[in-house]
């Protein structure tokens, strides 16, 4: 395993509880557009949630009727979802080992900026064949420049992060999917890119 990828998931076993908590207060679902927006675009029920961390995400739209399946690299994390009783799974993102057509949405939230640059496209493919046709891609992920081990000051600790310009990403994604709208939001000093994108 590579080093930036086996640094990242201890990272997350260790904190596991800490990082739940700051998604946590960083998440207010009920209010947040983009869930409602996913939830409106759906054709069909079956969702995979991909980076699930503790299953916050996944929890919601289960309670909204959804048939959700939660994947996430570190096992602790899992752990905290199956105590929610979610369908999760211990999966790396570069080596999902679902059907293709799958799935009639897919939600990855702040989970392939922890992918290489040089490795997305390989998921991206990967993804437009888990996606029923006309299916729906939510994408969110860090606004910037570069990538590479960032140190987290208060848990003493670092993860692998690719940061991204709107335009750099959207060249990569609309190779296999076509844009339905896209947007920005600022938390703190990190601006997040959104994005959704439908199987085409």
């Amino acid at each position: 395993m590579e080093r930036y990828k086996e640094e990242t998931i201890n990272s997350y076993n260790r904190n596991a509880k800490e990082f739940s908590k700051q998604f946590q207060e960083l998440t207010d679902v009920k209010r947040r557009y983009e869930f409602q927006r996913f939830i409106s675009l759906l054709s069909g029920k079956e969702i995979l949630d991909l980076g699930c961390g503790s299953g916050d995400h996944s929890d919601y739209f289960a309670n909204q009727g959804l048939n959700v399946t939660c994947i996430d690299i570190s096992d602790e994390m899992i752990k905290l979802c199956k105590e929610k009783n979610l369908n999760a799974f211990v999966m790396d993102i570069e080596n999902i080992e679902f059907q293709d057509n799958s799935f009639d949405g897919i939600w990855t939230v702040t989970s392939l900026l922890h992918i290489p640059k040089s490795k997305l496209s390989a998921v991206i493919d990967k993804l437009h064949k888990l996606i029923r046709d006309k299916g729906i891609l939510y994408v969110c992920v860090k606004e910037g420049k570069g990538e590479g081990m960032i140190k987290d000051k208060e848990l003493e600790t670092q993860r692998f992060f690719s940061f991204w310009e709107k335009d750099e990403l959207l060249k990569l994604f609309e190779k296999k999917f076509s844009l339905i709208e896209s947007g920005k939001t600022k938390l703190g000093y990190t601006t997040f890119l959104h994005f959704f994108f439908k199987k085409t």
